[in-house]
Order: C-alpha cells, then sequence, then structure tokens
C-alpha cells in the first residue's frame, strides 16, 4: 500500500510541476518576445509552431528532472537523518532552479546561435509576420540542442542525491 501512495505522490508532484513551470514559461516568453496573446488568435502558424517548440523542449527537459526529484525523494526517504520534508524540499528546490537555468540557457543559446547564423534576419518580428521558415529553423535548432544536452542535464542533477556511504575494509 504505501508503494501506492508513493506512486500517487509522484503522478500529482509531475503534474503540479508541470503545469507551473509551463505557466511561467508561457508568461516569460510573452513578455520576452514583448507579444500580445491575442497575436496567437490571427492563425499565426510560425508564433504556434515556435512556441509549440519551447513547449516542447520545456516538456522534454522536465520528463528528465521530475524523474530525478522522485528518485531523490526515495534515496532521502531511507539515508535522511534529517527532517524528510525540509530535505526533500531543498533537493526539490535545487532540482528546479538548475533545472530552471539549463532550460532557459538552451532555449536562450538555440535562440542565439540563429541570430549568428541568421544575422540579416529579425527573427521575431518574422515569426510576428508568420514566416514559417524562420520558426522551423528556430525549434529545430531548439530541439537538437534540447536532445542533445538532457542526459547532460539529468547526470548533473543526480550528482546532488544523496549517495550512500560505503564502509572500506582493509
Amino acid at each position: 500500500m504505501e508503494l501506492f501512495y508513493l506512486a500517487l505522490i509522484q503522478i500529482m508532484i509531475s503534474i503540479i510541476l508541470a503545469i507551473v513551470i509551463f505557466f511561467i514559461s508561457y508568461k516569460i516568453l510573452i513578455k520576452l518576445f514583448k507579444l500580445e496573446e491575442s497575436e496567437f488568435n490571427n492563425d499565426n502558424l510560425a508564433l504556434s509552431i515556435f512556441f509549440s517548440g519551447i513547449i516542447f523542449s520545456v516538456g522534454y527537459l522536465l520528463s528528465g528532472i521530475i524523474p530525478s526529484i522522485i528518485n531523490a525523494i526515495q534515496l532521502i526517504k531511507i539515508h535522511s537523518e534529517g527532517n524528510l520534508f525540509v530535505e526533500v524540499l531543498k533537493y526539490s528546490s535545487m532540482c528546479l532552479f538548475v533545472g530552471f537555468l539549463a532550460i532557459s540557457t538552451i532555449q536562450i543559446s538555440s535562440f542565439l546561435l540563429v541570430k549568428t547564423m541568421t544575422k540579416h534576419i529579425k527573427e521575431v518580428e518574422q515569426l510576428k509576420q508568420n514566416n514559417l521558415s524562420v520558426s522551423i529553423l528556430l525549434v529545430s535548432i531548439l530541439i537538437s540542442i534540447t536532445l542533445i544536452s538532457a542526459d547532460s542535464l539529468i547526470f548533473l542533477l543526480e550528482t546532488f542525491l544523496p549517495q550512500p556511504e560505503f564502509i572500506q575494509y582493509n
């Protein structure tokens, strides 16, 4: 029965974190690109593709971060000597902070790479004008960098996990 409740908690954590992070990402992107939410109602496929790529990138990276947090909860439960809630909160917060920094870095570096490759194009203006080729280029680079860097992010987060101590006999 304990396993059932642990699984239920994992599902709730995953859903809540995903919703909160997607909402925050969306709001930050709207402000960063100086967009009006009404611009999405004008059948602008380029913006939709671009934002879909960003959401996919965030979701894919979250799909690696959340299991790390859940594994941490299980390890901390076994090896914690202090308050379990405080330890879980501390590790989860650190994972989300590092994950948010990584997600932001990946998205910004992807956008800067495209800006460097296409110096003569104003990407944001082209997205607003429904330029599908710019949107597809941006999303392709973003998703590629996301896929390449996801395992490294997960490995980085796992280095913060509490490791069991081994006794070495001579």
